[in-house]
């Protein structure tokens, strides 16, 4: 049952409940003032015709004058005055059968002394009719709503229940290689929120599509140059018998493109446990990991002649990774190492910062050019500087998918003194 007929059934379920309780207690309820009223109204008529009776030397008289009176004024009410004995003093007989009939009885007493009672009585058969009345238009009006509220709610559910449609719709047309649709949903509700999230979601799937497809595309290229190098290199070495020269230069060529395939194949692994690693987060303390990270990055600034300096504030604590945080700064580092000035300084900060920790690996190179500021994080981006000296394209990339599973943010900035300057910035631990 699709949500529409479900909604459709709730509402009429609903309104038929209604419908049926209101019309059971406003008919139970007139029947009762009804029947109330009429008895008052009886035993009103019997009062008055005991106050009319004359009670002689201890016995009921009704002379006849009295008896024209009460007839003229209570015409429509049957009456009959008893005597103690039980004998009729006046009126007539009462019915036999009192079914359809109310009746009302009133004792005639004088002066403290019951001399009979007064018995009037009518039929009550109107009453029946009025209910029996009532319930059909009851019943005629409850049809007419609950036909009116199957029109409306479904009308209602149709209109609610657009945006949903669409989004049904526009997932059924979905497909991997097409995710440029939107609902484009206006409005304040819920739906429209939802419809707005729903696009949103699709933005953030067709960015993640996008740069996958980047990603394998280039992975290919930069996994195909090395592999074509080691293929011509063994087809070459195999064609003729060569000199132990040449065969140990073919095994040089073979071994760098190993080295660099190894290399490419680290640095994708490292990316793809980067969201696996940041599930088990612990309390980091900043000084301690900079500290660690300058140690084991001080033989490779040696061989450029650069010096590594470590700056933190005390007792400022992240919450993060550590293996994978760890592994972002050094790509960070050696990156700086790689393309910053030779001789040069490389700076570690760790301090607080509003309302987060922040980690700045600082430089005093060239920095980045207006190019690298807006692509050096994306996988396999090289500028010109680059492919001259070598490397991955992926340094700054693993960095920046290790830190966003660490739920932080990493920023490329030049130095206000000039230089490169990446920072991380994390969430404090509690």
């Amino acid at each position: 049952m699709s949500v529409r007929t479900r909604f459709t059934v709730t509402v009429v379920t609903i309104v038929a409940v209604t419908v049926i309780l209101f019309a059971t207690l406003s008919i139970v309820a007139l029947d009762r003032a009804l029947r109330t009223g009429f008895h008052d109204r009886l035993r009103t008529d019997a009062q008055t015709i005991a106050a009319a009776v004359d009670v002689h030397n201890g016995a009921i008289a009704v002379d006849p004058g009295d008896l024209r009176a009460l007839a003229w004024l209570h015409a429509d009410t049957p009456f009959v005055v008893f005597r103690n004995d039980g004998t009729v003093a006046a009126g007539n007989a009462p019915p036999v059968d009192t079914r359809g009939f109310e009746s009302a009885a009133v004792a005639v007493v004088r002066d403290n002394r019951e001399y009979g009672h007064v018995v009037v009585w009518q039929s009550s058969l109107w009453i029946a009719e009025f209910d029996r009345d009532a319930g059909l238009v009851s019943l005629a009006v409850g049809a007419l709503l609950i036909a009116s509220s199957v029109i409306a709610s479904r009308r209602v559910a149709r209109r609610v229940l657009a945006p949903l449609s669409n989004i049904a719709s526009l997932a059924e047309r979905i497909e991997s290689h097409d995710l440029s649709a939107r609902l484009h949903a206006d409005g304040r509700d819920e739906l429209a929120r939802l419809c707005a999230s729903f696009d949103r979601m699709l933005d953030r799937l067709e960015a993640a599509f996008s740069r996958e497809r980047r990603f394998v595309a280039d992975a290919s290229h930069e996994l195909r140059a090395p592999l074509a190098v080691l293929r011509a290199e063994t087809d070459l070495a195999l064609r003729r018998d060569r000199t132990a020269p040449e065969y140990r230069a073919a095994l040089a060529s073979v071994e760098r493109e190993a080295a660099r395939l190894e290399e490419l194949i680290d640095e994708l692994l490292a990316a793809a446990r980067a969201e696996v690693e940041a599930r088990e987060q612990q309390a980091i303390d900043a000084a301690d990991l900079l500290r660690g990270v300058g140690e084991r990055v001080r033989p490779a600034a040696a061989t450029r002649a650069m010096a590594v300096i470590v700056e933190s504030q005390p007792h400022v604590v992240a919450r993060a990774n550590r293996a994978s945080l760890e592994r972002a700064l050094l790509a960070i580092v050696h990156n700086a190492i790689a393309y910053g000035r030779a001789g040069g300084t490389i700076t570690l900060r760790g301090a607080r910062n509003g309302a987060g920790v922040t980690f700045a690996v600082a430089d005093d190179g060239p920095g980045f050019s207006p190019e690298a500021l807006t692509h050096a994080t994306e996988r396999f981006w090289r500028g010109d500087s680059a492919r001259t000296r070598g490397g991955t394209g992926l340094g700054l990339a693993i960095a920046r998918t290790i830190v966003e599973a660490n739920r932080g943010r990493l920023e490329l900035n030049n130095g206000a003194d000039g230089g490169a300057l990446v920072t991380i910035t994390l969430a404090p631990a509690t």
